[in-house]
């Protein structure tokens, strides 16, 4: 995490081997990936619209790429990606909180993973919530909802009571990730997983996760499946026989198919 004061300069690193295409993406609370510049190689970097009147610049080198921001400001605020295409491959980093400062609000940053869930009926699905807080994420109360379809209202179905106990501190004090594990038994267990933070008389949700089950075989494509596998074992047999049949010595006028 880093953390800033408006018209502050700051610039973001990230060191990585070179590629055809390097990317920096940003990402706010409840929302999607948004990109903010890119650089091929052998031409100029190219700024997003969106961020271009900030006045953002990407920078490279031969090993590394930087977002720089020569006067931040709160709209800058969020959590910071940086990616390299390596034959057709995207890697990405670990990611940079940016919190600016100085604003008597509190920031906090709500994060989910992964986006889709797939499972088979009796499976479990594992979800992730990283909170980036501006003050100790141990103080704050976190909440799993899940919204299904034709539902009015979102259903409560784990709080976290002892925030500091779970959380997975990582190397700042104000990051926190959370873990939570649900089986899927039927329908009524899908719908779309929400994580989120109460504070301060309000609550904050993540970008959600929907779980949804893998659609189940049906009978005609097993009984294909069957029809398949028989006909290639008649076929199988057939192409031995009239190999044994061919392989008869002429004098005998007899063949043999042990």
């Amino acid at each position: 995490m880093i953390s800033a004061v408006p018209g502050e300069a700051i610039t973001l690193n990230c060191t990585f081997e070179k590629g055809e295409r390097m990317l920096w993406y940003k990402q706010k609370s409840g929302r999607t990936f948004q990109e903010v510049g890119l650089k091929f190689s052998h031409t100029n970097s190219i700024i997003f619209p969106e961020f271009n009147k900030s006045g953002i610049k990407v920078e490279t080198t031969e090993s590394s790429i930087s977002l720089h921001f020569p006067n931040v400001s709160k709209e800058d605020e969020g959590m910071y990606f940086c990616g390299i295409n390596l034959a057709d491959i995207m890697k990405f980093s670990s990611g940079t909180f940016l919190v600016v400062t100085g604003n008597p609000g509190l920031t906090i940053s709500v994060v989910q993973s992964p986006v889709l869930g797939t499972v088979s009926p009796g499976e479990s699905v594992s979800l992730q919530c990283t909170v980036l807080s501006e003050r100790r994420t141990a103080e704050l109360r976190v909440l799993w909802f899940r919204a299904a379809a034709g539902d009015s209202h979102p259903e409560i179905i784990y709080t976290h009571h002892n925030s500091s106990h779970q959380c997975e501190i990582s190397s700042s004090p104000h990051s926190c990730v959370y873990n939570f594990s649900k089986s899927v038994l039927s329908l009524s267990d899908t719908g779309t997983y929400y994580c989120a933070v109460a504070t301060c008389g309000k609550i904050l949700l993540g970008n959600g996760t929907t779980v949804d089950l893998t659609k189940p075989v049906g009978p005609a494509v097993i009984w294909l499946g069957a029809a398949l596998g028989a006909c290639v074992i008649v076929i199988f047999a057939q192409a031995i026989l009239i190999c044994k049949w061919r392989n008869c010595r002429p004098s005998s006028g007899k063949c043999s198919l042990k």
